[in-house]
């Protein structure tokens, strides 16, 4: 679609377009004129969940537990059970008011109110003398009750009327808050309260549009008790329940760990054990040394009982004395002889001596030296025999064997003593071995009571410290309470008068350009050629009684001449051939047009100075009636009047301007489907002719409701098919000339009938009409034909 075939869209379904955006917007105004006013009143929250001061120094921020935080809180604030609780509160404080108050509740609405209320709603309201107490602020953000109510009988009354709403299901408080219809009250009233966080702060903004101003103040104030009450209890009671445990933790280990102590202190009073390892440890000591001196004292012992026998032993060895002294006596007379005959021998010696002295001298002095050796070792024999290993003469050692008798005894009864001792120390260590085992048993089992004391001691310490942190991260703070708006919202009634304008518009356009897209119609005859596959022959505009400032009678004549034009180029028609050529006009459809087409054509064609020959089938023409109801609807959407212009040169009968030689009526009987040429039709209907005609025009029925001769389609000229533009080509349509396609498709051409008036530019260009310079600039424009010269 071309930019100008757009405008012309839209101008000619302007009315239209202008009527029904305006209709929408005049329903929505008079829809809107009692509007209902809504006042919004917003509250500011500070959490301090991400930059807030916290007790754990080394706490870093985290972004994903600071978002989890506020989404808590929000979820928190969005709960059911906040939303039921505002909800009961904000009726019990109506309900106590004695009147109405414009801060809390106008008197309409508390009007409608005490109608709706049942009588046995009002015994759960606690009445009495105003003695309120002085609320601490950190118990109530912000109060929200007149001075007439008593605080105690309030919150005793939201007690009461909750306690209601939970026993059962159908009683009043109940449904005033589950049903949807209620504006104040309800799950779906106060789920309208927008609760979001501002931008990456830590900030909570609450805002609440409702059509009472003091209602929207105090819903929200309350909204802002309930969510730092309810957040609070349950940071704190989440804490509480990790420090109960460690509490119940510690008292168990505690337990133990004096179980354990007691065990300890039983066992070592039950073994006289003050310190085991100090005792254990000097009592090896003293065993250690015990063992030393029991050894050197047995060593003493043994050595004096050595040294006692041996003097003892010298004390009988006289007679020892005496014969290894003969001994001694004896080997001196032999050493003496052997001196003697070394001396002579050596005395013998010279240098002839031969060598058998030398040997003998030898042998001597071997004997001398091995002699010499013993008598030595008898006489030191001797003198050990006669002192003591200490070269002590025997005649000394009675004393001191007297001395070492004595000393033998002490010693002997000193380890007696000792060997006493011993067996008690045996005693000990055999009670002190099992009890070392059991003491390290118990003291381990000491050490694990109060390592895990300890582990449960810091957790419990952690624990505490976080019920602190959540403390404090748990005190929200209103920074902003909510207000009470003066002035209502700005109305939408203006933005939803626009809207409605513009959707009815955009709506109706869209309607119309969906139409126009998925429009299957034949139109005009470029459309009607892809539709078909025939050559188009060309089209005529419909014949419509007002067709403005256009020269409708023009445009006809002009669109036929080309028709009959374009007839003669296709038949090869020339001034010297006298062949008569022979030319259907044909249609699938009834009231098609074909029998004005062909008088019409036959007309241009006589007045060309062409011989013609019209036949019609027998039936006879159905007469145009002129359309006498106004075309009111038309009219007012700014259509052209779709009524017929009968008076039109271009319908008139085909008398008023053919002789009654040159159009005849043949009847379509059965001989008629054997008919071959025109002159078969001419001889079955006793029709002569008194002159040779150039063209023969034989209009045939609609060829889907009557059957054809198939022999004249395939021996004419030229086959037009007349077609009509507004309807569709349909499979019937194709299926009825699919065999004509066949044997003739190519003389066969469509003529597309009663196209729009705008359609006829595709071929004669601009209509001839009246146009101002104006409108020339813009058409011109929308064509992008802006340098171009239409005139010269």
């Amino acid at each position: 679609m071309k930019i100008i075939d757009f405008i012309r869209l839209i101008l000619r379904h302007l009315a239209l377009l202008i009527l029904v955006p305006f209709t929408l917007a005049t329903l929505v105004l008079l829809l809107t004129l009692n509007p209902s006013f809504e006042y919004s009143s917003s509250t500011m929250l500070y959490t301090g969940l991400a930059t807030g001061s916290s007790i754990e120094m080394d706490k870093t921020f985290n972004y994903f537990a600071t978002n989890i935080a506020f989404d808590n809180l929000i979820n928190i604030i969005n709960s059911r059970e906040t939303q039921e609780e505002v909800a009961v509160r904000l009726l019990a404080l109506h309900l106590m008011l004695p009147e109405a108050n414009p801060k809390y509740i106008s008197k309409e609405l508390y009007d409608e109110l005490r109608l709706k209320i049942p009588n046995d709603i009002y015994n759960y309201i606690e009445k009495g003398t105003n003695n309120n107490h002085i609320i601490n602020s950190a118990e109530v953000v912000y109060n929200p009750l007149p001075p007439e109510i008593n605080r105690n009988n309030y919150e005793k009354t939201v007690q009461n009327l909750l306690k209601l709403m939970r026993s059962s299901s159908d009683n009043f408080i109940y449904e005033i808050i589950n049903y949807e219809d209620d504006k104040h009250y309800s799950i779906k009233a106060l789920s309208s309260i927008t609760a979001q966080r501002i931008n990456s702060s830590d900030l909570i903004k609450m805002s609440y549009t409702v059509n009472d101003p003091g209602i929207c103040q105090q819903t929200l104030a309350i909204y802002n008790e309930i969510c730092i009450k309810n957040y609070k209890n349950i940071k704190e009671n989440r804490s509480d329940a990790v420090v109960k445990y460690f509490e119940d933790q510690l008292a168990q280990a505690n337990n133990s760990l004096k179980e354990a102590e007691d065990k300890l202190l039983e066992f070592n009073k039950t073994h006289k054990i003050i310190n085991y390892y100090e005792q254990s440890k000097a009592v090896a000591v003293v065993k250690e040394d015990m063992g030393v001196d029991y050894n050197n004292k047995k060593a003493q012992l043994a050595g004096t009982e050595a040294s006692t026998k041996r003097i003892e032993e010298k004390l009988n060895i006289q007679e020892f004395i005496q014969k290894e002294t003969g001994e001694i006596l004896n080997k001196k007379k032999i050493l003496g002889e052997i001196n003697y005959e070394i001396a002579f021998n050596e005395a013998r010696q010279d240098s002839k001596t031969n060598e058998l002295v030398i040997s003998r001298i030898d042998q001597l002095n071997q004997k001398k030296n091995n002699l010499t050796n013993e008598i030595k070792q008898s006489v030191d024999k001797i003198y050990s025999y006669q002192n003591s290993i200490d070269g002590v003469p025997l005649s000394k050692l009675l004393p001191d064997w007297m001395n070492n008798v004595v000393e033998s005894e002490n010693l002997k009864a000193k380890i007696e003593v000792m060997d006493e001792q011993n067996k008690k120390f045996e005693d000990q260590y055999a009670t002190y071995a099992p009890a070392g085992s059991t003491i390290k048993r118990i003291e381990r089992e000491i050490s694990v009571s109060e390592q895990g004391y300890l582990e449960l001691l810091h957790g419990l310490n952690l624990a505490k410290l976080k019920l602190q942190d959540n403390e404090l991260s748990a005190n929200l703070k209103t920074i902003d309470p909510p207000f009470y708006p003066l002035s209502p919202n700005p109305t939408k009634r203006s933005i939803l008068i626009i809207a409605a304008a513009f959707i009815g518009g955009i709506l109706t356009l869209g309607i119309i350009l969906v139409m126009e897209y998925f429009d299957d119609t034949l139109k005009n005859s470029i459309k009607a050629s892809k539709k078909t596959g025939f050559e188009a022959l060309g089209m005529i505009p419909k014949v419509i009684l007002d067709s403005g400032n256009i020269d409708l009678r023009f445009i006809q004549k002009r669109l036929i001449e080309i028709v009959t034009q374009n007839i003669l180029q296709f038949v090869g028609i020339t001034n010297t051939e006298k062949i008569p050529k022979t030319i259907i006009f044909f249609s699938t459809q009834k009231m098609e047009g074909k029998t004005v087409l062909a008088g019409n054509i036959a007309k241009t064609l006589k007045e060309e100075g062409k011989k013609v020959v019209l036949l019609n089938y027998d039936e006879k023409q159905k007469e145009l009636k002129q359309q006498r109801k106004f075309p009111f609807i038309n009219k007012i959407l700014g259509y052209p009047d779709p009524r017929i212009d009968i008076d039109n040169s271009f319908l008139k009968d085909v008398s008023s301007y053919l002789d009654e030689l040159e159009y005849f009526s043949y009847t379509t009987n059965s001989k008629f489907f054997d008919a071959k040429n025109y002159t078969d039709i001419l001889e079955q209907n006793n029709i002569t002719l008194d002159f040779k005609p150039d063209f023969v025009l034989i209009e045939m029925p609609a060829i889907i409701f009557n059957n054809y001769p198939a022999e004249l389609f395939v021996n004419a000229d030229l086959n037009i098919l007349v077609s009509r533009s507004n309807r569709v080509w349909s499979d019937a349509d194709e299926t009825a000339i699919s065999n004509l396609r066949k044997t003739c498709g190519s003389k066969i051409n469509i003529l597309v009938n009663g196209v729009n008036i705008n359609e006829v530019e595709f071929v004669l260009g601009d209509l001839p009409k009246k146009r101002s310079k104006l409108r020339k600039k813009i058409k011109e424009m929308f064509k992008f034909q802006f340098f171009s010269k239409n005139q010269i």
